[in-house]
């Protein structure tokens, strides 16, 4: 057993005004009608886990209409129940966020995002389909966010690399413009390539691992038929800095930097087929599943932990025998947290060994430990 939440405690979080969850080992289904909170309930795990909202950039949104603030205050199961954390996070929109453990102040949302929790979280949420549907910047949001999850400097060396490629457009436009001299490149070439680097090399030894992932879970879920993941560079690492250079003249004239992790995108396929382009809406939300799947393993394999699993509507549009393989996988998991609007999706076998927590109107009704008889 690794670490899992005992309870989560919601203050002004979205439509919970103040609402305590108790949670179990193993799976947790939160049944509710549509629109009642079911969602948001996860919103604020992966919040109260990782301090930021796994559903937007504008984090205002998670403070309750007409509130001034948001909180949530978790207790955290650590090395089988033995130990326990309590952490909190209060946030007020254009105040920067108060993050404490067990008390004390944790003062870098990087380190607290990267398991000072005492826990990790992989999520879906149906919109997730974006990462095998959507645009090269889906895909490499997802891989990132993975990363960061398990090394701060990961996290650190992404977020200046942004920084430094946008600091670098401005300049290469400032050099089309006249207003400086092509020489003036090297310096932020120099460090663009440095932080690149770092990113290049966590992507390069991630990938492999999590194709191998990728293959085993999407087979569970799809058939023999054979899946992979490939990794698509601008550059690679032994060329970067002088792909970069070769760049300059046409970088110059569009006012972008061309090359870099920043542009590369990974590609999912299934026979051969690009999903991205070719699959069809189910394959592509089975493959997103998978990638999931394979996030989970990846972190199991990093840390020797699971991470905590957070899946919205995941049920709804599956067939029998594919709900039936992720009812078990959800309950021999160390904690998953999966929404739905009908018990029916999961057999009464299943239910017997769940915990339901049934939900309405931003509140917490009732929870039973035996889903069979409730």
């Amino acid at each position: 057993m690794t670490a899992y939440l005992r309870a989560l405690r919601l203050v002004n979080f979205r439509n919970y005004a103040d609402g305590t969850v108790l949670l179990g080992p193993g799976l947790n289904v939160i049944v509710g009608d549509n629109a009642q909170g079911k969602t948001n309930l996860l919103e604020a795990v992966s919040f109260a886990v990782t301090g930021s909202s796994p559903r937007t950039p504008k984090e205002n949104e998670v403070v309750r209409w007409s509130a001034d603030f948001a909180r949530t205050e978790a207790r955290i199961a650590l090395n089988g129940s033995a130990d326990e954390r309590k952490v909190a996070i209060g946030y007020a929109p254009g105040q920067k966020k108060r993050i404490t453990v067990d008390g004390a102040p944790e003062p870098s949302l990087t380190n607290y995002a990267a398991g000072a929790a005492g826990a990790r979280v992989v999520t879906f949420f149906p919109d997730d389909i974006r990462v095998v549907k959507g645009a090269p910047s889906d895909r490499r949001e997802f891989l990132d966010a993975l990363l960061s999850s398990l090394r701060p400097a990961y996290a650190r060396a992404a977020g200046e690399y942004a920084k430094a490629v946008q600091q670098r457009n401005q300049l290469l436009r400032r050099i089309r413009d006249g207003f400086s001299s092509e020489r003036t490149l090297a310096t932020w070439d120099r460090k663009v390539v440095d932080l690149g680097r770092t990113v290049l090399e966590g992507r390069e030894a991630a990938v492999p691992v999590l194709d191998e992932h990728f293959k085993s879970s999407l087979r569970a879920l799809y058939g023999s038929e054979k899946a992979a993941i490939r990794y698509s560079y601008t550059s690679t690492l032994e060329d970067y800095s002088e792909a970069l250079r070769e760049a300059h003249s046409a970088d110059i004239e569009r006012g972008t930097t061309s090359v870099g992790p920043h542009r590369d995108d990974f590609e999912v396929s299934l026979g051969g087929v690009d999903l991205t382009t070719f699959g069809s809406q189910g394959q592509q939300r089975l493959a997103t599943l998978a990638l999931k799947f394979a996030a989970r393993d990846f972190v199991r394999g990093v840390v020797g932990e699971d991470p905590i699993l957070l899946f919205d509507d995941v049920m709804s549009e599956l067939d029998e025998r594919r709900r039936e393989f992720l009812a078990g996988y959800f309950l021999e998991s160390t904690q998953a947290l999966i929404t739905t609007t009908n018990l029916d999706y999961f057999g009464r076998d299943i239910l017997r060994r769940t915990r339901i927590i049934r939900i309405s109107g931003g509140s917490v009704l009732e929870t039973a430990t035996d889903g069979a008889k409730s």
